[in-house]
């Protein structure tokens, strides 16, 4: 932690930034703007801004980012890593006099809460597979496409590993062909689904297609609309594309998937995943609300317009307090797709934008990585976990339901019990040795076991009912070994 962090509350943290710069205005509810205090602006106000909750500043038009320390050093004429300004710091604000009162509001409850979505019927994954697969090779074969994704950034090594494809020309299966309900059209004949000329960009889970997107290179419809990107009727098409692991806990999020992926690619090696949202108005449901709910830090990189912004500070910042505003450059361009052709040093980039806390957090052995801008690259290796560890650390922000699973597998384990996938793809709790199956002790602890595995309760209000079942099938389905 930082010496703010460490020694101060958000509340102070909150007062004394407000003695420190000029001008002092609340932009949200956990940040404060003003005049820059690392250089004078044309026009002051609007670029600078401190976050009180995670200590972390930033100015938009120097590209300057700090903490609450390095703002009283640059007040103060001070380098902003000076250790002797560190040290009045401490003096003058970590014995509890602070300059101001320090009441504050308390937050207001949460009420905005993710929707729940359902994956797609099995046909439309099993035909979305395939399409991918015959996609992806046609892509791999076709230089005059690489060529054209490498001028954005992406190689063909990456497309491959994200499943990006090509698709030759416009096909047109019936619904019923894709698993989809029967329907007519004006003209009394079965609707289609639509699969059209362009580059098919999948969202895969757990190693299914959920969701098929494809960047068109002609943006008129058949039926005269501007479409650029087409969503494949039939997916679940309120999901976001997710590249890197479910496990990370630092994210960049962006509005497209095509720069997703690119960003990816510059930062997977550092333990940070990227995440494509669509649309800067689009809102995260099912594992994907999950996935950010366990996040240490979102950084937004919605484009640099009006609605990127509004989203940024009326929804993400509210509803996600780890998530910082983090666009590409505005000198080159509105997102990272533009900024990649301006010359954008990515990994750079994504580094810079780390609050100081993150930094200290990946250096400390959490990631595989130290995160330490314009250093070489220093590989710590970390303790390897067991998947069933790696679960836990995912649950973090679900105490009772880690808990209760963590105390669930000492149950298993005291009784020799151990969970099955059952030929009809449903979990149960089975014993490994049968002859017990006599003992009137042990068949009530196994029956007691089952109850507490199937029953339904709410242990958290984020997810509501749930049960230690759904918990397992979601997270250990396909490690199960399964029985008929």
């Amino acid at each position: 932690m930082s010496i703010a962090m460490d020694r101060l509350t958000a509340a102070d943290r909150r007062v004394i930034i407000e003695s420190l710069l000029t001008e002092p205005k609340p932009h949200k509810e956990d940040e404060i703007g003003g005049h820059c205090p690392f250089h004078k602006e044309e026009t002051p106000g609007g670029a600078f801004f401190y976050n009180f909750e995670i200590d972390a500043a930033h100015c938009h038009s120097c590209g300057q980012d700090s903490d609450l320390v390095g703002i009283f050093n640059a007040v103060n004429g001070r380098d902003v890593a000076d250790s002797d300004g560190c040290a009045e710091f401490v003096q003058r604000y970590c014995d509890g006099t602070l300059p101001v009162n320090r009441e504050r509001k308390p937050r207001q409850k949460r009420e905005w809460k993710p929707k729940q979505v359902g994956t797609p019927p099995k046909l439309w994954m099993e035909k979305a597979a395939s399409f991918v697969e015959h996609s992806v090779e046609r892509l791999q074969a076709n230089p005059e496409r690489l060529a054209e994704l490498l001028t954005w950034g992406i190689d063909a090594e990456t497309a491959c590993k994200c499943r990006f494809g090509w698709n030759d020309r416009d096909k047109w299966p019936p619904v019923t062909s894709w698993g989809l309900p029967h329907e007519l059209n004006d003209n009394d004949k079965e609707k289609k689904v639509w699969l059209p000329e362009g580059l098919v960009m999948p969202a895969v889970h757990d190693g299914q297609v959920v969701k098929l997107k494809i960047r068109r290179p002609d943006p008129v419809t058949p039926w005269g609309e501007d479409r650029k990107y087409w969503e494949v009727k039939g997916g679940a098409n309120n999901l976001f594309h997710v590249y890197g692991s479910p496990a990370s806990r630092i994210w960049v999020m962006m509005e497209t998937e095509r720069d997703a992926a690119l960003v990816w690619k510059h930062v997977h090696a550092l333990g940070i995943g990227a995440i494509g949202n669509g649309g800067a108005a689009k809102r995260p449901g099912g594992y994907v609300a999950d996935i950010l709910g366990r996040a240490k830090l979102i950084l937004n990189a919605l484009d640099f317009d009006q609605a990127g912004a509004s989203n940024s500070y009326d929804f993400w910042e509210k509803e996600y307090p780890v998530s910082v505003r983090w666009p590409a450059p505005p000198s080159m361009g509105k997102d990272v797709g533009d900024a990649i052709s301006n010359g954008l040093d990515i990994r750079q980039w994504v580094l810079d934008g780390l609050p100081g806390f993150i930094k200290r957090w990946m250096s400390r052995g959490n990631e595989s990585v130290v995160a330490v801008p314009n250093k070489k690259q220093t590989v710590i290796p970390s303790p390897e976990k067991s998947w069933f560890e790696q679960v836990l650390d995912m649950l973090d922000n679900l105490p009772l339901w880690r808990d209760e699973l963590a105390s669930f597998r000492v149950q298993l384990q005291d009784n020799e019990f151990k969970l099955f996938m059952g030929g009809d793809g449903r979990p149960w709790v089975g014993v490994t040795d049968q002859s017990v199956l006599q003992d009137r002790i042990v068949m009530d602890a196994l029956g007691a076991a089952r109850k507490r595995f199937y029953e339904w309760r709410v242990l958290d209000e984020w997810i509501g009912e749930s049960s230690l079942e759904d918990i397992v099938v979601g997270y250990f389905g396909d490690k199960l070994e399964v029985r008929g």
